[in-house]
């Protein structure tokens, strides 16, 4: 009788997949099973993040990421295959989520095209991210009917009845490599921060180790013997988690979330092997990917290690052979995206970097100050920046790249001492301000604030400052809701300012040339 070994996917996505269990189905009584032997080959992804083509890094000569590049890899160089004979093997690709919101093509059809080609890549399971929710609970429904694997958040309950939502699962099961391997998925614990809290009604997210407490027996009650969980959190969370994790025998942890690849293995200070801990991220954007490879003699591990591997293409890289059915789904989104978003707006005559200190950043709200001049100040939340902004052509669909979710603005009233509070949020990126500030202890303390004119902002001064509709719902922690219960509701689109901008240029026949300056000078 084969074991059972459990992946419990943390996040926030096949052919031959095993049908995920419901809730329903899991029982509480032990099923009995024989230590097993075997080997698996798990290709782990996450945050995909829509990037169906790939970035072109001409500097370098080469292409970074991608569905083909990567399928090629993974096929290719690792031996992996969406087939009965290669599950037989050990393989089996899983992602720990973030599908879809990215790129402009991904982002105008709503993450479908991801979720077609993960289809056809053969995904075992994912786990639900964070930003499988920019597009609404009914999108995110609808793509779990349509995928060929299973969504999975088991610590995703409803608040009323405590119960998940009818579209996930807390696990599902999967034969591979000689193993009935049990996949168990967490959603990430900030998604009410990190997401857009309009699309979270009624939704409790739980936290990790008591729901691994709660579901890893679970699934060992249906026949586990082996666990090992894939955790859609930074790297730096597994300390926290390692007791819980140790406690019952879970073989790896994958990560996300944070978009750093890395790798580690918690060996617990002893010589043996079956009490140590595979820990990777496999990087974002499917420019890189992780695996983790187990092998089992009569229940007890027996080796591991894990590696994470670039994807890239050119400049001395080995030729990619496209895969006629990606390259289709690519082609015809790429096709919508043109047709709706390829109108080119300006030149830009050097790219601009995302980040709460650079150009691009500041390209945007001093675009909203500019739609809203009666506003003294703006500010935006660097994480809304999606991507950096490459020189040369400017199309209506880089920015909506750049500005992937659909958010409005508003404006607030404020004081200067509030002000200053929202200021001291490392995320806020500021237009119409000069300020300095010193990070202590991990808190930031901002002085010398002044107007652009050069008056300072005493505590009582009053102002109307733009923001976005995310940033007043609570968004990566701004408590703006708090110190003004009736913004003014613009109904401008976030992106439209700087849309109107970078046409305004391209009329006059201007090319967009930004540089990003010092409104912010760390003491």
């Amino acid at each position: 009788m084969r074991s059972l070994l459990v992946i419990a996917l943390v996040v926030a996505g096949g052919c031959g997949t095993a049908q995920p269990q419901p809730a329903a189905a899991v029982g509480d009584q032990p099923h009995p099973s024989s230590p097993g032997t075997g080997a698996l080959h798990l290709l782990l992804t996450t945050d995909e993040h829509g990037w169906l083509s790939p970035l072109v890094d001409a500097g370098a000569g080469v292409q970074r990421g991608g569905i083909v590049a990567a399928w090629d890899r993974l096929t290719r160089v690792e031996g992996y295959a969406p087939t009965s004979e290669r599950r037989a093997q050990g393989f089996l690709l899983l992602s720990t989520g973030d599908m879809w919101t990215g790129p402009y093509e991904s982002t105008l059809l709503e993450g479908a095209p991801m979720v077609e080609a993960m289809n056809h890549m053969g995904y075992a399971a994912a786990s639900i991210g964070n930003h499988e929710f920019d597009f609404g609970v009914r999108v995110l429904g609808e793509h779990s009917a349509h995928a060929r694997f299973p969504f999975l958040a088991a610590n995703l309950v409803e608040a009323a009845s405590g119960e998940l939502p009818p579209w996930v699962r807390p696990f599902t099961l999967v034969e591979v490599g000689g193993l009935t391997l049990g996949v168990v998925g967490l959603t990430n614990v900030e998604t009410p921060i990190t997401s857009d809290p309009r699309h979270l009604t009624g939704l409790s997210f739980l936290p990790y180790a008591e729901t691994l407490e709660k579901w890893v027996p679970r699934a060992r009650a249906a026949g586990a013997d082996e666990v090992m969980v894939l955790v859609h959190d930074e790297l730096a969370i597994a300390d926290a988690l390692l007791p819980v994790l140790r406690k019952h025998r879970v073989r790896a942890a994958s990560f996300g979330h944070h978009h750093h690849a890395g790798t580690r293995i918690d060996d617990a200070g002893t010589p043996e092997l079956d009490d140590d801990v595979t820990i990777c991220n496999a990087g974002a954007y499917l420019r890189s990917y992780c695996r983790i490879d187990l092998t089992f003699a009569q229940g007890k591990l027996t080796s591991r290690s894990a590696q994470v591997a670039e994807v890239k293409a050119g400049a001395g890289e080995r030729p990619v052979q496209p895969d006629a059915t990606l390259v289709a789904i690519v082609q015809r989104a790429e096709a919508s995206a043109e047709r709706s978003g390829g109108e080119v707006l300006v030149e830009s005559k050097r790219p601009l970097r995302r980040g709460s200190q650079e150009a691009m950043g500041q390209l945007v709200v001093d675009s909203w100050l500019a739609a809203l001049p009666y506003a003294q100040v703006a500010i935006t939340n660097a994480g809304g920046i999606r991507q950096d902004l490459p020189a040369g052509p400017v199309r209506v669909r880089d920015v909506v790249s750049v500005l992937p979710f659909d958010n409005f603005l508003l404006v607030v009233d404020l004081t200067g001492a509030q002000l200053k509070e929202a200021l001291a949020n490392d995320a806020s990126v500021v237009a119409g301000v000069r300020y300095r500030f010193s990070d202590a202890g991990g808190t930031r303390r901002i002085a010398g604030a002044t107007l652009l004119d050069g008056r300072p902002i005493a505590d009582d001064t009053l102002l109307r400052v733009v923001i976005n509709d995310f940033m007043y719902r609570g968004g990566d922690r701004y408590t703006f809701a708090r110190w003004d219960d009736e913004p003014e509701e613009t109904a401008i689109d976030w992106r439209e300012p700087v849309l109107r901008r970078l046409r305004a240029l391209g009329r006059q026949h201007q090319a967009l040339d930004v540089i990003a300056d010092d409104r912010a000078r760390q003491d």
